[in-house]
């Protein structure tokens, strides 16, 4: 149901929500859903929950969001949302609210009909408030945060990884081939993997033969690389001590100097 289609006050209130750079369209809904209940119970998605779900990291990590909203005078309490309180009706068996709140941009998600159905057979409601829709979290990010800036943020965040992946200078979906197949091209490829940025074609290293294989994926001789051997984008140096030689070896192959990072 809309808010505005009842003046209902219920005893246990529930919403929850990334509430990633908080803003007035967060403080809003809570605000909105704590004027129409007694107790209001706030839940905080998990940074990787925020990942699976939107396809990139929040920029403020899941213990500063919680203390965010816990300084809040409308709310009562807060908990951590996992995924197995996604559902609205998993949710109901653990918390047992009396009303669900959430911006009407989510009334047209296919299971909203049947989730409201059964939510009010077990007495609980559904309760939709307008969407603030001048301000997003993803608006505040595309106007603050530099670009590719996020990823290297969030590669910091998801491990404690020494070297971190040149997101600046790649773009994102590019085919890339990383040369090196130390402790660097390790940490690369894993950050790679976590974020879903780009694809990683092949390893190659000095000595590199075909058939090797390095984090799963297949390696080629350095000599390999030449067009049209292979199709790629960029190839990345995975090396800190050893950056200048390899360069000086990639040029030997004429592997243009835009597509060296």
């Amino acid at each position: 149901m809309f808010a505005t289609e009842t003046d209902m006050h219920w005893n246990k209130g529930y919403v929850s929500g990334a509430f990633d750079m908080f803003h007035i369209g967060h403080l809003n809904l809570i605000r909105r859903a704590k004027e129409r209940c007694n107790y209001l119970l706030v839940g905080v998605l998990t940074d990787e929950l925020i990942y699976q779900r939107k396809r990139k990291w929040p920029v403020v990590p899941l213990e500063q969001r919680i203390a965010i909203i816990e300084s809040l005078r409308y709310v009562d309490e807060v908990i951590v949302t996992t995924p197995d309180i996604i559902p609205r009706l998993n949710a109901w068996e653990k918390l047992r609210f009396d009303a669900f709140f959430t911006g009407d941009d989510w009334i047209d998600v296919p299971e909203r009909i049947s989730e409201e159905k059964r939510l009010n057979e077990l007495g609980s409601a559904l309760v939709f408030f307008p969407y603030t829709t001048d301000v997003s979290t993803s608006s505040l990010q595309e106007l603050t945060l530099p670009p590719k800036a996020t990823e290297a943020d969030k590669a910091k965040r998801i491990g404690s990884f020494r070297h971190i992946f040149p997101f600046d200078k790649v773009r994102k979906g590019e085919r890339v081939i990383i040369y090196g197949t130390g402790d660097v091209g390790t940490q690369y490829a894993r950050q790679l993997s976590a974020l879903d940025f780009c694809e990683i074609v092949a390893f190659t290293n000095t000595h590199s033969k075909v058939g090797d294989v390095f984090e799963g994926i297949r390696c080629l001789p350095p000599q390999k690389l030449k067009r049209p051997n292979i199709e790629y984008d960029r190839i990345v140096i995975a090396s800190t001590n050893y950056y200048d030689e390899i360069l000086d070896r990639l040029r030997a192959l004429s592997i243009p100097p835009d597509m060296i990072v």
